[in-house]
Formats: structure tokens, sequence, C-alpha cells
């Protein structure tokens, strides 16, 4: 019998207690057990357990039951599930490992699926206006068709060429919160 801990299960303990898990996130860390890394660019799934990620990122504590962290890139950023009260909904958010590239990615986790299936090296980085390749720095060994395959027929879902067509640069809800939290707790 073996005691090693399932990735979902890992990922699952940094969330807050009463947080949602999506599905789609669940079945994204059976893939990646099962097919290995590269998933999409430098995305990784973050299985520390940490659930004091945020407090690292932030500088305080007070805002660590709004975020579901679950990936991170090989810089440091980190992608959670945000909860934003202000629309009674969750996001999926990007955190740059500076405090800087605070977007909302997607509205949900498929549309996020589909993103991170478009090959992006550092989806918070790069111009989601152009197609991956055409972004400075470009990796193709960082693309992974077997996960574009598997997020196409998983969810029968099409990915499209570019990251505007699922990602709202112009969302500013994620940075405008972390500014007032910032403002409040700094």
């Amino acid at each position: 019998m073996s005691t090693e801990i399932a990735l979902k299960d890992k990922v699952r303990q940094g969330f807050p207690e009463g947080f949602p898990f999506p599905a789609e996130l669940e079945l994204l860390c059976d893939w990646a057990e099962a097919n290995g890394f590269p998933i999409s660019g430098y995305f990784r799934i973050f299985d520390n357990e940490d659930k004091e990620a945020i407090t690292y990122w932030m500088g305080f504590d007070d805002v660590n039951d709004y975020f579901g962290i679950f990936g991170k890139s090989a810089d440091g950023s980190m992608y959670a599930l945000w909860r934003d009260d202000a629309n009674n909904t969750y996001k999926i958010v990007h955190m740059g490992s500076e405090g800087d590239e605070r977007l909302v990615l997607a509205n949900n986790f498929i549309d996020f699926l589909r993103l991170l299936a478009i090959g992006y090296d550092e989806i918070g980085f790069c111009d989601l206006s152009i197609p991956p390749e055409e972004n400075e720095g470009y990796d193709p060994d960082t693309v992974n068709p077997r996960f574009k395959e598997w997020v196409q027929t998983t969810f029968n879902v099409t990915i499209p060429p570019t990251g505007d067509e699922i990602a709202n640069v112009y969302d500013k809800s994620f940075d405008n919160w972390v500014e007032d939290q910032l403002d409040e707790y700094s």
C-alpha cells in the first residue's frame, strides 16, 4: 500500500477550508500525474500544501481565505482561484513574482485550461493578442500537443489561436482589489 499523497490532494490541502476545488482542477492534477511535464509553457502545479503562500506574496495574512493557489511558474509567479466577493464569483488570476502582472486570466477553470493549452511560455507576461510563437523568447519545447488534445476532447471545447479570446486584460477587478488590500493592511 502506497503512502504517496495524490497531487490533487496536496493541492487541495493548500486551499482554505470551505473553498471550492474545481472538478477540472482535479482532472488537471490527475492528467499531470499520468503524463508529467511540461503541461504547457512553464506552468507547474503548485503542490507544496502551503496555505500561507499568499502571505509571502502580499506581505500579510489577512487575505489568505481569498485564494486557492494551484499553479506556479519558473520565476515564482502564482496562479490561483480568487474569491471575488464584489461579483460573487471565483476567477482564475495570475500573480507575478514581483507583485506585478496581477491579471484575471479566466472566469472559469475550463477557460483557464483552454488558455493554458494555447501554448504560451508565460501566460502572465506574454502578449495574449498574438499567437505564442510570435512572442519574444518563445520556446517550442514547452508546448505539449497531448495536453491541448486532452483539453479539447475532455471538455469538448476548441482552443483559440490567441489568448485574448479568453483572458480579459482590461478586467482590473483583481488588480484593484489587491491595491485596496495593500492600502488597508500595509
